[in-house]
């Protein structure tokens, strides 16, 4: 039989959104990538993709250049106050890698652009559906017509914004903290290391990017009021996180003073939950649809599990998107709710809760674990952390999207 609903938009172009137009150009869909940067994002933030995601990658045929660009992650120190030397734990699972997202999103978008049409320096304004297709007008090109939309443009989705309409704003679920991320150089001369100190209410955690010459800082602050970082400016932004950690010590002090002349982001500690990923002809994927937090580190791995599901059912139904939008829901959801249900343990753990004493005594119970998790380990013991994707049915789609 031909393939129906060929003609697709996909909104987003960092991880999700090249791989699932990879996967689909390849089996005569024709995919259009919308994203608003103009060119292939250069540096970025610091992601990991796990074994599962590692496993899409090699499947697309881009696994060793991702592997060359990124490192295994890094060995975890948790500095404990009163302690001279940190707790030391082995590197996170083996086969992870640790790359910066804009050299992940440039090998993926390198890889998707036979028979993949991409509209940089672009971003959709208005989606209108009717019984055949869907009218999508943009902020520059003109209007277009589609048979079927992805939203796959991050946790602030501009496509479930205009879709969902006033549903849209319930999605997002406060984890009464915020996070704050800057880059520097490493003045502090660690290798391969992710360093870790606590206080009460927040927490400094310091990874070293691949190649050791900079340094990746995440402060993460509790607050049952979500940050604006509309309204504050880049020194509003430095003046504020000297303000909360201007007291504290361990490399604190250098930090704040390496952050003057870096750029801060400053945002909401947030997961996206919704009750159904699509809506008619419109279907979100990756943190569009269920950002489960930047401290989980689950937000690539499940955009790279979750584009290929896609992928793959709409390939298995032959373009049909009812058939295919309900079974990749089914396909992705026991892994989101895994990988979400670590983001209140990582709020929990890097910005403790309780007074001085408290987080004192917590302190040196977490040293306890740590060591007992480290002694596990070398009996194959495994944290929860390591399970997320484990249930992804890697092998259909390996059946289904196979040459």
């Amino acid at each position: 039989m031909p393939i129906s609903n060929r003609n697709m938009l996909i909104a987003g172009g960092g991880a999700a959104g090249p791989v699932l137009a990879h996967w689909l150009a390849r089996h005569g869909f024709a995919p259009t990538v919308v994203e608003q940067a103009p060119d292939p994002a250069a540096g970025g933030y610091l992601v990991e993709v796990s074994p599962q995601g590692m496993g899409v990658l090699d499947r697309m045929g881009v696994g060793e250049r991702v592997r060359a660009a990124g490192g295994p992650l890094p060995d975890v120190h948790s500095h404990i106050s009163g302690r001279e030397r940190p707790i030391v734990l082995p590197q996170g699972h083996v086969g992870a890698v640790a790359i910066r997202s804009g050299d992940l999103s440039s090998i993926l978008r390198d890889r998707a652009d036979d028979g993949v049409e991409y509209l940089l320096g672009d971003s959709v304004t208005s989606v209108d559906e009717d019984a055949d297709g869907v009218d999508v007008a943009f902020a520059h090109a003109p209007p277009r017509r589609f048979d079927l939309v992805v939203g796959a443009d991050g946790p602030d989705s501009a496509v479930r914004g205009l879709v969902f309409g006033a549903d849209a704003e319930g999605h997002a679920e406060h984890l009464d903290a915020n996070l704050a991320t800057f880059e520097v150089d490493n003045f502090l001369g660690v290798s391969d290391v992710m360093m870790c100190h606590v206080w009460p209410y927040r927490g400094c955690v310091v990874t070293t990017f691949p190649g050791n010459d900079r340094l990746e800082v995440e402060l993460l602050m509790r607050n049952r009021t979500p940050a604006a970082p509309a309204e504050m400016d880049l020194e509003a932004r430095y003046r504020f996180l000297e303000e909360v950690y201007g007291e504290d010590g361990w490399e604190v002090p250098g930090l704040l003073r390496a952050m003057r002349g870096a750029d801060v982001r400053l945002a909401p500690s947030t997961q996206i939950r919704m009750d159904v990923w699509s809506r008619g002809r419109t279907v979100l994927v990756g943190d569009a649809a269920h950002a489960a937090d930047p401290m989980a580190g689950q937000g690539t791995a499940l955009a790279l599990m979750g584009a290929t599901a896609l992928a793959g059912e709409l390939v298995f139904a032959e373009g049909d998107h009812e058939r295919a939008f309900f079974s990749y829901e089914a396909a992705m959801r026991g892994t989101v709710r895994a990988a979400q249900s670590l983001g209140p343990v990582f709020t929990r753990d890097f910005a403790p809760e309780g007074s001085r004493g408290e987080v004192w005594l917590r302190e040196r119970t977490d040293a306890a674990l740590l060591f007992g998790s480290r002694l596990m380990a070398q009996y194959g013991a495994r944290s929860a952390y390591e399970y997320v994707g484990n249930d992804f049915p890697a092998d259909r789609y390996a059946r289904i999207l196979a040459p």
